[in-house]
């Protein structure tokens, strides 16, 4: 039997210029008309305000998905900045560079203290910034999840399960697919979502409460990588190769036992 057509949905909304939302998925030609109307009434109802503009794109997969499970996720109390000293050494980011890094973040990676709508690239050891545009930085895209990898992710996080928790690990899953990508660290620039996470390649994504103080307008992430990565490989990875998430293996709460000192 032929498999069904896939097709990329992705929405983005703003006002006056400004950025508001955005999603995207992967879905079945079946339920393309159900994707676009719930990424609607999603941009039309969103905590930072009213768009003036939505725009959706529909658009037919052409290559064969790269598919992998998720990361499993490590649910983690505590304060994050102590938190970050015990993970930015698994992933071998020095801890200067990774509490700098968090900082950025918080104070704004873009010139002029502005959030980018995409990543910065930090190159380990040296710190330096590697994204092509310091305004926009790079983004992951063209990516899904398959509806049985779905119902795992919803069962096994139960009451901590949430549509952010969702895109965010699926995003950050492809990130550190590539190789050379060491981690990927994020607090969203909503003012009032206040959980981000450290995601590491080969080990998992932990998730972090009270990343920044509720209210607090700015954020962004930061992809760290291994020096010689090749920068035009890693954007056309995340931009253009199609990604769907086929299971998720674990939500789990404090550190894996074996990562402890």
């Amino acid at each position: 039997m032929e498999r069904e057509k896939l097709f990329s949905v992705k929405m983005r909304s703003s006002a006056a210029g400004e950025h508001i939302s955005g999603a995207e998925t992967i879905v079945p030609e079946s339920e393309v008309e159900k994707t676009v109307l719930s990424f609607l009434n999603r941009a039309r109802n969103h905590s930072r305000g009213s768009p003036d503009f939505i725009n959706i794109k529909v658009e037919e997969i052409k290559e064969e998905p790269l598919r992998a499970p998720l990361l499993p996720v490590f649910h983690l109390e505590g304060a994050p900045p102590e938190l970050l000293k015990l993970l930015f050494p698994l992933a071998g980011i020095p801890l200067e560079l990774g509490l700098k890094t968090y900082e950025l973040l918080l104070s704004g990676p873009a010139p002029g203290g502005r959030v980018m709508r995409g990543a910065m690239v930090v190159e380990v050891p040296t710190g330096r910034r590697l994204e092509p545009d310091k305004e926009r930085g790079i983004r992951a895209s063209t990516l899904g999840i398959t509806d049985s990898a779905q119902r795992e992710l919803k069962e096994k996080a139960g009451k901590f399960y949430t549509e952010n928790l969702k895109d965010a690990l699926i995003l950050t899953t492809k990130i550190n697919l590539f190789p050379g990508v060491l981690a990927e660290l994020c607090i969203s620039d909503d003012p009032e979502y206040t959980t981000g996470y450290i995601s590491i390649s080969g080990l998992g994504y932990f998730r972090l409460f009270n990343v920044k103080p509720p209210g607090h307008p700015k954020g962004g992430r930061a992809i760290f990588v291994k020096r010689g990565i090749s920068i035009p490989d890693l954007v056309s990875f995340l931009q253009k190769k199609p990604f769907l998430a086929t299971s998720f293996p674990a939500y789990r709460f404090g550190l894996p036992e074996t990562f402890r000192s």
